[in-house]
């Protein structure tokens, strides 16, 4: 904890709502949290790299690539991406100087920094309002890829609704704008005029030390995913990461968006 906070004084995010929203500490807690479970998470970093390396035969071109939730790019195949790509474009609400440091080399790497849901500066006025998002639709991409994104867009706004605005709204609003936030994503990536890959976690698996379930979470019942072309299970939090007698363990799976655009 102490380690995590002395790291965030040294970080300076171009977006405010980066630490209004915790999405700065929680970049840095999940450097820290990657370190203790490396061993438990790599099968999951390698099923994401393969699984976006074998999209790359969908690219129309090979000018441009948009990563969306680029994070600490832990999951993403960048080296091979620099080499096939003119230009990647790494895109999150915040980057990390380390992550930054850790590519400099590669000369053809962007960070933007952007709020994927649009919907932040909305919030902090105590408002719900979703939009479909359009940043980076217009550009001329080769392929586009959201990267374990999908299910974490709601989760920060959640945390600042029970922060901020507690007993404003009902649970019944609450749930159906985070539920739209997911709903908008999608919808976000199905306007893009290129091929899209989408890697997303869809359940939560609690488990106690036999690996007997205890609880099963679904994650996107209200919206229609195609088929994957893929999924596996990411040993999330072994114990006692999370609890010393409970694991979590989530299904992710990931697809090709058939965007009518992009033929």
């Amino acid at each position: 904890m102490i380690k995590e906070f002395l790291t965030s004084l040294f970080e300076s995010p171009k977006l405010k709502e980066a630490k209004s929203f915790g999405h700065l500490y929680e970049s840095i807690a999940l450097i820290a949290r990657e370190e203790r479970c490396s061993e438990a998470w790599m099968p999951h970093r390698n099923q994401c790299k393969k699984f976006i390396l074998e999209s790359l035969k969908l690219s129309l071109h090979f000018e441009s690539v948009l990563i969306l939730g680029s994070g600490p790019i832990h999951e993403i195949p960048i080296e091979e991406l620099s080499k096939k790509f003119k230009k990647v474009v790494c895109v999150d609400i915040v980057h990390l100087k380390s992550t930054k440091k850790r590519v400099q080399h590669l000369k053809n790497i962007e960070f933007r920094e952007h709020d994927l849901t649009e919907s932040e500066s909305e919030l902090t006025k105590g408002i719900l309002k979703t939009v479909v998002p359009t940043a980076f639709t217009n550009e001329n991409w080769g392929l586009v890829l959201s990267v374990n994104i999908m299910s974490q867009l709601p989760r920060h706004l959640e945390e600042y609704i029970d922060k901020n605005f507690k007993g404003k709204f009902s649970e019944e609003q609450v749930n159906a704008y985070l539920e739209m936030i997911t709903q908008n994503h999608l919808r976000y990536l199905e306007t893009f005029h290129s091929p899209v890959a989408l890697i997303t976690d869809t359940e939560v698996h609690y488990l106690d030390s036999n690996n007997k379930m205890l609880e099963n979470h679904l994650e996107f019942q209200h919206l229609k995913l195609p088929t994957p072309k893929t999924e596996w299970i990411w040993d999330l939090a072994p114990i006692p990461e999370f609890q010393k007698d409970i694991a979590i363990k989530m299904k992710v799976r990931a697809y090709h968006l058939n965007n009518r655009n992009s033929h």
